[in-house]
């Protein structure tokens, strides 16, 4: 359990000077005429100004409050549970305390009205959905109080904060065709060997690039759709992965944007490759430049994973500049996963062509950012038509595609609980899969 520190600043304001104005003119009023009635007001009214000052000082004074939480990560999709405890060591109780947060967790909103008697303790619990992934801030926070008749008002600043990081979410997805690399020191395994019988391991839906040789007839006359082989191949190298970070090119908003999309579809890929015991790294040229160079094993995935958290997109780098900027860096025998938001004419198909002269071998996805604005892209064919040309495998990804996430991971983390019957609350380590 961590505790918040204590606060660092408590302030009493007067609301109004009315009630001292009144009382200097009843004073004035005395002076000039003297009257018992007047007297009476004014030691009532003195009386109820000292009443509501020492109420506001004992709340000044005498309430705490602290916030906790387990953990500092999360993913996608995770709920945020954050627990308050508000502490009135006062003989005076709270009638409403107002809980102001300035966490700027997207979709996350603590605010809360509570009362709490005298010598008294309130404990509540907070929940939110993670709705996107990033680095933000829980607190700082605020606490506003007042006397009963409302004429100061007490707030007790929190100034603490801590950052929270939410992982991009691991998704399902389907077989993208991925070229073959070098592994190594060897050169590719030629094509012919690929039609070998003994080799085919199952069927997918024809795509663009594909040979009408590695046609299963059978499964087409049975699917009514072109249905194609697939081989048992050896593994390629290592593999690249490279998402276009580039503002301009960027559509739709939140969750439903190239930008999520393409992350995502990062981590989504990263996460199946790993797992296949491959060497994968990271390239994304946004706000700030990331590369993670390919490394195998699962652990490896976190750090691809903290990388992709991170990103943001910039106008700085068009995905022509970064290809041919990164090019040289990748070595040989590779293999790249383009990750690209496509909208109007392209510009970076030529320094991807150039990736064949490296032995690097490329594979594109390509997501429609027209689609995130409900609006057709009549360019997407031809864009797709000269990849194939040129042997490089594509996939097209549009808006509303429908993720599913994948568990992969189990983790533990620490929940408070109410014992049944006796109300007693207990810390307990819960295990929860992610």
């Amino acid at each position: 359990m961590t505790r918040m520190d204590p606060p660092l600043a408590r302030q009493m304001r007067l609301r109004t000077r009315l009630p001292f104005i009144l009382v200097g003119l009843l004073i004035v009023a005395q002076l000039i005429n003297p009257d018992r009635v007047i007297m009476i007001l004014l030691a009532g009214l003195a009386a109820t100004l000292g009443l509501a000052w020492w109420w506001a000082r004992s709340l000044r004074d005498g309430v705490h409050a602290r916030r906790w939480s387990h953990g500092s990560w999360v993913v996608v999709g995770d709920v945020i549970v954050e627990h308050f405890e508000l502490m009135n060591e006062s003989y005076v109780p709270i009638l409403w305390a107002v809980v102001r947060d300035l966490s700027d967790v997207p979709g996350y909103h603590i605010d809360r009205v509570v009362a709490v008697n005298g010598h008294g303790t309130f404990v509540w619990e907070t929940e939110g959905v993670c709705s996107r992934r990033g680095v933000f801030t829980l607190g700082p926070w605020h606490l506003h109080m007042r006397d009963p008749l409302g004429l100061f008002d007490v707030s007790i600043h929190y100034p603490e904060s801590r950052s929270l990081l939410v992982y991009p979410r691991i998704m399902r997805l389907p077989d993208f065709p991925l070229p073959y690399g070098r592994i190594g020191g060897h050169a590719t395994r030629p094509e012919r060997v690929l039609f070998q019988a003994d080799q085919v391991t199952g069927v997918r839906p024809w795509q663009p690039g594909d040979s009408l040789r590695l046609v299963h007839w059978r499964q087409t006359a049975h699917q009514g759709r072109l249905m194609v082989k697939q081989f048992e191949q050896e593994p390629a190298g290592d593999i690249w992965l490279m998402i276009d970070l580039n503002a301009a090119v960027q559509a739709g908003e939140g969750q439903e944007s190239t930008l999520e999309y393409g992350v995502t579809l990062a981590a989504s890929l990263a996460a199946r490759h790993l797992n296949e015991n491959r060497a994968v790294g990271l390239i994304a040229m946004g706000q700030e430049q990331v590369l993670v160079p390919p490394r195998p094993g699962r652990d490896h995935l976190w750090a691809i994973l903290y990388a992709l958290a991170h990103v943001e997109p910039s106008h700085e780098w068009p995905l022509q500049r970064a290809l041919k900027h990164i090019r040289s860096d990748l070595g040989r025998g590779k293999t790249m996963i383009l990750i690209a938001p496509v909208d109007k004419d392209a510009e970076w198909p030529a320094q991807l062509l150039e990736f064949h002269r490296q032995e690097i071998a490329p594979a594109v996805i390509l997501i429609d950012a027209a689609s995130f604005r409900e609006e057709a892209n009549p360019r997407l064919a031809a864009l797709r038509d000269l990849l194939a040309n040129h042997q490089i495998p594509t996939t097209l990804i549009k808006k509303g595609y429908p993720f599913q996430p994948l568990t992969m991971f189990r983790r533990k983390r620490k929940v408070l609980k109410t014992l049944p019957g006796f109300g007693r609350v207990v810390e307990v380590e819960v295990e929860e899969e992610v």
